[in-house]
């Protein structure tokens, strides 16, 4: 099999079959690009893919290196992408954005432009440390997702030969993450009040005796996914999703709750009068589709526990899953009936007028523990004081909220962008807690045998691995 450089040599001694071949080796990675950068806007991303392709065939005479087809390939159809966007950016579809889980953000504060920028400027400079196939190769993979066989098609190299290669520069690349100063920990967060203390002790802490670098997340995949390849050392999760990844082996220690409570139900305001009318809230949402944060959420858990476990009766609402930012679209143009999901997001819903609080989490389970706070077994092992300096720091966060919520509600503001009066109203009202954070044996198993009855969870997980309540 030719290689492209091989195609492109014959494309430019006149093979008109030849260029046709490159197309085809490169229209997958080219579509994935361009469906990323129209977000998934499929007829305005094929569109940028195939005018990319004529200006690359119009223009290859002017290309110096051929190894260098594939990233300059790139370069013009982002430029062609751009340039569709800024022409018709009333048409972009924004449906799928709940499903897109590297969103670019305005809202990022410094800290973490910074953080991104170092890892990126990283990133490119291992790479620019390869071989030009095999960079070719890792950017492919790691960078734009292709499949080994597809990238082993277009670059003309067995299947074997670049998984070895790329094995060995994924390991590389999760070395250097790492980072060369031991004394930092790499934490995921969401942009919602159950994650706050997260935000506060990154806010106050002096980064003088250890390092945090703070990353945030759109939806729970992305930072699932982040802490199962090792790009993060903790993360605040939902408790019933991390019981999950640990039974699938995901080496993780549950070392601290990061709140209680501190969810709704919002419904649109008509539904509010089947309540008024005598019914029970669980029967208000009969027949109703309900916005849930992840398949695995404590939301769908506590859904369950008061619908009644394993009761799949006529009228039963339907789940819709989409990340808690994005569900604020889809209830405002009536494409759900109501959401549950943690604050601040439902006081931003009743204070625009759009839905109505019909029940909080604390009268279904009270006290319950929804999200919680995981260290990667390896950084726990490695750097136990660090981790012990870090909940520590997040414990007196704890106290700091519950003694000035304004001035945490302004700190929240400024990280996620939320309206900083529906963060103060949440933390003012006392809907959520943080409070007696330290791991509980006894909340553990509520949480996990719910779990179970539930169908989200699979089985039991071993709390005598998973619990770490003596790490601090």
């Amino acid at each position: 099999m030719l290689s492209y450089q091989e195609l492109l040599r014959n494309s430019l001694r006149g093979d008109s079959q030849a260029f046709s071949e490159v197309v085809r080796r490169f229209s997958g990675m080219a579509r994935a690009l361009a469906a990323r950068q129209m977000r998934s806007d499929a007829g305005l991303a094929e569109d940028a893919v195939q005018e990319a392709f004529l200006k690359a065939y119009l223009s290859l005479p002017s290309l110096r290196s051929l190894d260098a087809f594939p990233a300059w390939l790139r370069s013009i159809l982002t430029t062609c992408c751009a340039q569709m966007l800024r022409s018709r950016v009333r048409d972009v579809s924004l449906t799928d954005l709940g499903e897109v889980e590297d969103l670019p953000s305005d809202e990022l504060d410094p800290m973490e432009h910074y953080a991104r920028l170092q890892t990126r400027d990283m990133v490119l400079t291992t790479l620019a440390s390869l071989d030009g196939i095999y960079r070719e190769a890792a950017v492919q993979r790691y960078v734009h997702g292709r499949p080994y066989e597809e990238i082993s098609a277009a670059l003309g190299v067995p299947v074997g030969t670049i998984k070895r290669r790329l094995h060995e520069v994924r390991e590389q690349l999760l070395r250097k993450l790492a980072g060369e100063e031991t004394s930092t920990i790499r934490v995921g967060y969401l942009p919602i009040s159950d994650h706050l203390l997260a935000m506060v002790a990154h806010q106050r802490h002096d980064q003088a005796n250890f390092g945090i670098m703070l990353r945030k997340f759109l939806s729970w995949t992305s930072l699932a996914k982040a802490l199962v390849n090792g790009t993060l050392d903790a993360a605040m999760i939902m408790a019933p999703l991390a019981m999950v990844l640990r039974n699938r082996g995901a080496p993780l220690r549950y070392v601290l709750d990061c709140h209680h409570e501190g969810s709704a139900i919002t419904v649109r305001k008509a539904l509010l009068g089947r309540k008024a009318a005598g019914q029970d809230w669980a029967r208000v949402l009969d027949g109703a589709t309900i916005g849930l944060p992840h398949a695995r959420s404590t939301h769908g858990v506590l859904l369950k526990s008061a619908l009644g476990f394993g009761k799949d009766e006529p009228g039963t609402p339907r789940a819709k899953y989409l990340s808690p930012p994005f569900l604020q679209q889809p209830f405002r143009r009536g494409e759900i009936d109501g959401f549950f999901c943690a604050e601040p997001w439902s006081t931003l819903s009743e204070s625009r007028g759009e839905g109505a609080v019909l029940v909080r989490s604390g009268t279904i389970v009270p006290g319950h523990t929804c999200c919680v706070l995981v260290v990667t077994q390896a950084f726990a092992g490695q750097r136990p004081r660090l981790v012990c300096e870090y909940l520590r720091l997040l414990r007196s966060a704890g106290e700091y909220v519950h003694a000035r919520p304004r001035e945490s509600a302004d700190i929240q503001s400024r990280y996620t962008g939320v309206d900083v009066t529906a963060a103060r109203h949440v933390l003012e009202s006392g809907f959520i807690s943080y409070r007696d954070l330290d791991p509980d044996q006894a909340r553990a198993e509520q949480s996990m045998q719910l779990a179970v009855q539930a169908g989200i969870l699979d089985r039991p997980c071993s709390l005598a691995d998973f619990l770490a309540p003596g790490v601090a």
